[in-house]
């Protein structure tokens, strides 16, 4: 039996040179897994066309071969090119500190926030004390990577931060005596984001750039001689202590007396449980991977590639410790939560209120219907000739009847295509055109295909106008299939 999901979510988590993609559904009391995929890339903010394409190519193949049109699309961009900021806030009260913590972003953040998108996250502290968990990525970054997603006709209704995403993770991890101090690691090949973590408030973040091509190797199966990855482990383990150290000094809420109590890892694929096995024994404290929440339903363990846009996917599906989103309100979709169970109820009301009034019209007729034979006998009985007028009325109802079909399933299409010839623009030529009960559907080509929508919106013969599948770039131009309905005075 086919499951029946009554919500989507894709989390897509962009680094450096690759994508990880998990598609996630909501059940009535329970959270799917649906699929997964991390995909090598080139960089992509040089603009490389054929990047880029690589890029399209690879997540529009993800999209159509898993059926996938999401309600909610959760982005994160590469750790890199965000600022991250965390400081405290004295406010006699919260509303105060939501109309103080602008201004400090704009001491904090010494390029000014005109040309930034950013988030913060506010959490109170002993003594009027709020702390501030910020975040900030250039306009001009986060508008290229969001251009991106949207020619796959996806609408990123977040833009988060891997390392939000990945400390949610770790405090829904269900493991003994929790820490109140704890340390997360996130390993790619490019790049290493640490996160320290006291009380469940993020008190500082570190991102460094580092060439670790072989943890890209081992994953690929390049390298899979146990020894070589051992060998491997070490060398990445001895890096992240020495950084481990550094991020620590550099924190001045973690006092010297204080222990890291725990350390999570994630990002490193399969070398994940050699360098906890190193990591353990060289600091002798407490380190696991961090895995898939117990909410969270899989048909086997998710890669730790994939555990960050898996979180991501999470933000529309379930309430998170750490909810922020880089984008500002008018790029956000208008899209409301709908509660399942009022909704359910309501549904339930309206089918016993149809039940209710069609019983009763089906009591109402069967009188009326009564009556009027009754009354037909009668004048039947009365003038014989209205038997031959009421079978004529009913050949010839016969045939209006099938007339009406005939119109209805085969409508005129010449208004329809002197319509499309004076709207589409003089570069743009179609390809198939479909015409069927007060519904069209046009195939073709135009160098920007995006414009033809609102072109044929603003047409008085089509209405509800939509992109069918992908745009498609070829040589030819963008490849576009477009489905309306039509008006009822040009679909008769």
């Amino acid at each position: 039996m086919k499951s029946i999901f009554t919500e989507k979510s894709l989390g897509i988590d962009i680094r450096e040179k690759s994508v990880s993609l998990t598609l996630l559904g909501k059940k009535l009391r329970a959270i799917e897994v649906l699929a997964e995929q991390t995909i090598a890339l080139k960089p992509l903010i040089g603009k490389d066309e054929k990047a880029e394409k690589h890029f399209l190519n690879k997540v529009n193949h993800f999209i159509t071969e898993n059926n996938v049109w999401p309600e909610a699309v959760v982005v994160s961009l590469p750790r890199g090119y965000v600022t991250f900021k965390t400081f405290e806030l004295p406010a006699p009260d919260l509303e105060s500190a939501h109309s103080m913590v602008i201004f400090e972003l704009e001491r904090q953040f010494s390029s000014g926030l005109e040309d930034l998108y950013y988030t913060f996250q506010i959490t109170p502290k002993d003594g009027n004390i709020f702390h501030i968990a910020s975040a900030a990525i250039k306009k001009e970054i986060s508008d290229y990577y969001l251009g991106l997603i949207r020619k796959l006709n996806l609408t990123p209704s977040i833009l988060d931060v891997s390392t939000f995403a990945n400390v949610n993770l770790g405090l829904s991890q269900d493991i003994e005596n929790k820490p109140s101090v704890w340390a997360l690691a996130d390993i790619s090949p490019e790049a290493l984001d640490i996160a320290l973590v006291k009380n469940n408030v993020i008190e500082f973040s570190r991102n460094l750039n580092w060439s670790k091509s072989a943890i890209r190797d081992a994953n690929s199966k390049e390298t899979s001689n146990s020894v070589q990855l051992e060998s491997l482990s070490e060398e990445i383990t001895k890096t992240l202590i020495e950084e481990l150290q550094q991020t620590l000094s550099s924190c001045r809420s973690i006092e010297d007396n204080e222990l890291v109590d725990h350390i999570f890892l994630t990002g490193g694929g399969v070398l994940t449980p050699y360098i906890v096995q190193q990591l353990e024994k060289e600091t002798e404290v407490s380190t696991t991977a961090l895995q898939s929440p117990e909410s969270v339903n899989t048909l086997e363990s998710p890669s730790s590639n994939t555990l960050t846009s898996l979180s991501l996917g999470l933000r529309e599906m379930k309430k998170q410790h750490i909810e922020t989103n880089l984008l500002p309100q008018d790029l956000r979709p208008k899209r409301k939560k709908v509660n399942l169970k009022v909704t359910l109820a309501l549904a339930a009301t309206v089918v016993i209120l149809l039940a209710g009034w069609f019983v009763n019209r089906v009591v109402y007729t069967n009188k009326a219907l009564s009556t009027l034979d009754i009354q037909l006998n009668e004048i039947k009985g009365q003038v014989a000739s209205l038997e031959k007028i009421d079978l004529e009325y009913e050949a010839l109802k016969n045939y209006v009847d099938i007339l009406d079909t005939i119109s209805k399933q085969y409508p005129d299409k010449l208004p329809v295509l002197d319509e499309l010839s004076h709207s589409l623009p003089r570069d743009t030529w179609l390809t198939h055109l479909k015409v069927k009960q007060g519904e069209i559907e046009i195939k073709g080509y135009s160098p920007v295909a995006s414009k033809l929508i609102p072109i044929l919106e603003n047409s008085k013969s089509f209405k509800e106008t939509s992109f069918v599948g992908t745009i498609i770039s070829e040589s030819a131009g963008e490849k576009f299939t477009i489905h309306a309905d039509l008006e009822a005075a040009s679909a008769t």
